[in-house]
């Protein structure tokens, strides 16, 4: 439903899609990989939700 880099809520939390069922390990295949801008020890913490959960999210503001 949803791929990279897509922008999708949950609970009013904004988030972008950083990776996709298919491409998470083991039997994910309903769930979406997802970053809330947050890092733990200087990593990206990435959070695995099931996909039925997300919204898509806004489209973004484009500036250059």
């Amino acid at each position: 439903m949803f791929k990279k880099g897509d922008f999708v809520t949950i609970d009013n939390k904004l988030a972008i899609v950083v990776m996709t069922g298919e491409e998470l390990p083991g039997d994910m295949e309903d769930h979406t990989g997802v970053w809330f801008g947050t890092f733990e020890k200087g990593v990206p913490e990435v959070w695995t939700i099931p996909t039925e959960y997300l919204i898509a999210g806004p489209a973004p503001v484009m500036k250059h």
